[in-house]
This record gives structure tokens, sequence and C-alpha cells, in this order.
């Protein structure tokens, strides 16, 4: 067996998702084939760490998981009515926490890509609607 797999998925601890996100590594062909951290606020560890250990931590998870996995790929993964952002209620609108998303997102992807060259780094969204539905959207 391949000590080996293609990608690192950071994501958010909310349980609100957990079948979703089981559901998005199926249909991207990465179950079994990625490493796994999950950190509650997920990006907003490395760009605004309520512990300056937590920054730390995360690109200790990448750099294990390119020395010893050989990945290629980083997945960040934030989602809507994060509590580790304050949830809906924190932004004026939808539109200003999607812009939130976003921005962290980038700025976490050029943390990354500064430190580990030779990764690709992908952005998606997870939204979660008030009906507990999730819909995944890949941001540039």
């Amino acid at each position: 067996m391949s000590h080996t797999c293609k990608s690192l998925i950071l994501h958010c601890i909310d349980f609100r998702f957990g079948e979703a996100i089981k559901k998005y590594l199926e249909d991207n062909r990465l179950m079994n084939n990625c490493d796994i951290v999950s950190l509650a606020g997920a990006v907003k560890n490395l760009v605004s760490p309520i512990n300056p250990s937590y920054f730390e931590i995360v690109l200790r998870q990448i750099e294990i998981s390119q020395k010893l996995h050989h990945i290629t790929q980083v997945i960040l993964m934030n989602h809507t009515d994060c509590g580790a952002y304050g949830g809906h209620n924190a932004f004026e609108s939808t539109g200003a926490e999607y812009t939130q998303h976003v921005e962290d997102m980038k700025k976490a992807k050029k943390i990354i890509a500064d430190k580990f060259s030779g990764l690709e780094i992908k952005m998606v969204l997870a939204k979660i609607t008030p009906l507990g539905q999730v819909a995944f959207e890949e941001v540039w």
C-alpha cells in the first residue's frame, strides 16, 4: 500500500457539514487520498488566530503532510455561519460574510504558497442554509 496521498484538507470542526464533507471527498476522489485537519475556524487560524500557536499548528500539519505523504494539493475550506467568525449575525449581510471568508482564504493561500512552494491550493466555501443543507463553491 502506498504511503502517499494527494491532498490535505483544512476545514472547520462544525458537525453540521460532516456528511457533506464526506460526500465532497468522495465526489472529488479524495476519500482515503487526503490528510484531514479539522480546527475550529479553519483558515482563521492562519490569518487571525486567537492564539499565535494555532498559526504554527496549521503550518506544521501541512509540513508533515508534505514530508510524509508527499501531498501536492491543499484544500482550504471555510463555511458560512461559522462560530469562530461569530456566525451569520456577526456580519451586516450574507455578502459581507462571503467576502470575509474569501478574503481570509486568499490570505491563507498566500501564506501557504510562500512557505510551501509547488503546492496547488484550492479554496472552497461551504454554504450552510438555515435548513442545514450544504453547497460547496470553489472560489478564486
